[in-house]
């Protein structure tokens, strides 16, 4: 039995993010671009330790430290699946902000399912079934990359990426608060407003011509005016940071986090402007396959 497995679980951004109607189940039909991102939390399972999570890091506030966080509940998948007791540790080194539509958890989640994978190889197969438990944005992180996703996500398609990308991110720190139960929230005032046009196809035709840009990504992001909404505090922190910038930036999911992207080497100096403006900023670019 191996000491400890290590794995690492990368943040993610949506490029765009359309919204094509609630379904049956509750669920929202979407149409969503997802970038992985090189900013990543490290996770580590150790085999036959005492049960239970470790959480440290830079990011670890917000997170929980216990068997509500969602890679335990992944473990425990993972192990029912092989017909085994959870008996491991898990140990997340967290730098990825929790709760700002990064989709760090759900990447814990996926990179706990992976390490399982490696223990009980048996259960390889139905990995990605076992993510869509867990939620809509984990069977992303068994992919990885650039994907289309389409119905709650799940469903697909891994797209070229053939230019590196400097991307920033704005955590929107204290000033702006998550409501309980962020993302249904953010759907519930989407479903009050009028519908959004389509903009994958436009997103996709930008990234086959090679124009990755926050500008070009303006108005991609359906659940951005439900979001503003729902947020108190975030129309202002777009306008701080786009001040500070002088460039615009787009939102990432359902938020709250902003997110500025463009040519390598342009990102250091933009967060540097950013952080002279009082702004939390996360200098890291778009992964690329290895």
């Amino acid at each position: 039995m191996p000491e400890r497995l290590r794995a690492r679980a990368p943040a993610k951004v949506n490029l765009a993010l359309d919204v094509l109607g609630r379904r049956p189940d509750g669920y929202h039909e979407l149409d969503t671009i997802f970038l992985e991102l090189d900013l990543a939390d490290d996770v580590e399972l150790l085999p036959g330790a005492e049960p239970g999570i470790d959480v440290d890091g830079p990011c670890a506030a917000g997170t929980p430290g216990d068997r509500s966080n969602l890679a335990w509940r992944a473990l425990e998948l993972a192990a029912a699946a092989a017909g085994e007791p959870p008996a491991h540790r898990i140990v997340i080194h967290k730098r990825i902000p929790a709760a700002g539509g990064l989709a760090g958890g759900s990447s814990d989640a996926a990179a706990v399912l992976r390490l399982a994978a490696q223990l009980w190889p048996g259960i390889a197969p139905h990995l990605p079934q076992l993510a869509l438990q867990l939620g809509s944005d984990v069977p992303f992180f068994l992919l990885g990359g650039l994907a289309r996703g389409r119905g709650r996500g799940e469903k697909l398609e891994s797209l070229p990426l053939t230019a590196r990308c400097d991307v920033l991110l704005f955590p929107p720190g204290a000033a702006t608060p998550s409501p309980p139960r962020k993302t249904a929230a953010v759907f519930e005032a989407y479903a009050a407003l009028p519908p959004a046009s389509p903009a994958v196809p436009r997103v996709l035709d930008l990234l086959a011509a090679g124009h990755l840009t926050s500008g070009g990504l303006l108005g991609a992001n359906a659940l951005e005016p439900a979001a503003l909404r729902v947020f108190p505090g975030l129309a202002d922190h777009r306008a701080r940071v786009e001040a500070a910038l002088a460039q615009p930036v787009v939102l990432t999911g359902a938020g709250p986090t902003w997110f500025w992207a463009g040519p390598p080497g342009a990102g250091a100096a933009l967060a540097e402007r950013a952080r002279s403006a009082g702004l939390e900023a996360i200098v890291t670019r778009a992964a690329q396959a290895p």
